[in-house]
């Protein structure tokens, strides 16, 4: 009987705190795989392809951060997100030249096999990692490839990669591509190299963010796990893949959380008498001419 009445509050409380909602563009059109989450960094959603989205454990007065690939960042009151518009920025990318005699390949990041992983549990999110743009690199500049180490236990994870800009502060900031690049990441460990070049994008004068962003789809669900938000009790799935991370000296790295880039060197231990390491993740470029 304990049990039962268990389940009852249990779905009780997932039912009166589940907000749903729609994301389109200023056509109305849906744009799918976009990332929501709650601001408290409690939970967050990702759309269907209808655009649609639902987060379970989501209150009303909750602000919801609504971010997609080619759009202005968006915060709304959960109880006002039925419809969600968001307004695209413009992105110009210079014709691709490629010359056939002097194509040349150039792989920057030291991306590499390690036994360190990070996941985020059962919420969206983005690490990423900058790549300065050095006299090094002067003739390669287009990106070709993006270089990724996973760990999955799920058979057909996929992830979404971002390109941005920097921003005056030295964050992450505009995309530079519209149209999400998502990748499909195998069972076990793995090295992904993600093809880019068809998406004609030039290395920024300063330099790229590149960055994963996991997806709250039904194919990335892993394990569930229960998690209290206040006096109420959801639950909710990790999602997969892992990501690898790789030891630095200094980190080059962000991640995005509560609506807003952190530098990944304020997560490192604070514990005195824990290992200093200093970690990014193992994302690599391969560049081109």
């Amino acid at each position: 009987m304990k049990k039962l009445m268990f389940l009852l509050l249990f779905t009780s409380l997932n039912v009166l705190g589940q907000i749903s909602g729609k994301v389109v563009n200023t056509e109305h059109q849906p744009i799918p795989l976009t990332n929501i989450w709650v601001l408290d960094g409690s939970d967050g959603a990702t759309t269907d392809s209808l655009g649609m989205f639902s987060i379970p454990s989501a209150l009303a007065k909750d602000t919801l951060v609504f971010n997609a690939s080619g759009y202005k960042m968006l915060k709304e009151e959960a109880e006002k997100a039925e419809i969600i518009v968001l307004e695209s920025y413009e992105i110009t990318q210079p014709e691709l030249i490629v010359y056939p005699e002097k194509y040349l390949h150039h792989t920057i990041g030291n991306a590499h096999y390690e036994n360190m992983y990070f996941q985020p549990g059962n919420v969206p999110y983005m690490y990423g990692r900058f790549f300065e743009n050095t006299k090094e690199i002067k003739d390669v500049q287009y990106v070709d490839k993006v270089i990724v180490y996973t760990k999955s236990a799920v058979a057909n994870a996929t992830i979404k990669i971002r390109l941005m800009r920097m921003d005056e502060y030295g964050c992450p900031s505009d995309d530079l591509l519209v149209k999400p690049i998502i990748a499909y990441v195998k069972r076990g460990t793995k090295k992904n190299l993600i093809q880019v070049l068809k998406y004609n994008i030039k290395l920024p004068k300063d330099g790229i963010f590149v960055a994963v962003e996991w997806l709250i789809t039904e194919n990335n669900q892993f394990r569930p796990n229960n998690f209290l938000k206040g006096d109420s009790l959801f639950q909710d799935y990790r999602y997969q893949p892992d990501v690898m991370n790789n030891k630095v000296e200094k980190t080059t790295s962000y991640r995005y959380m509560f609506g807003e880039w952190f530098q990944n060197d304020q997560f490192q231990s604070r514990n005195p008498n824990a290992p200093k390491e200093i970690v990014d993740p193992a994302i690599g470029v391969i560049l081109s001419n």
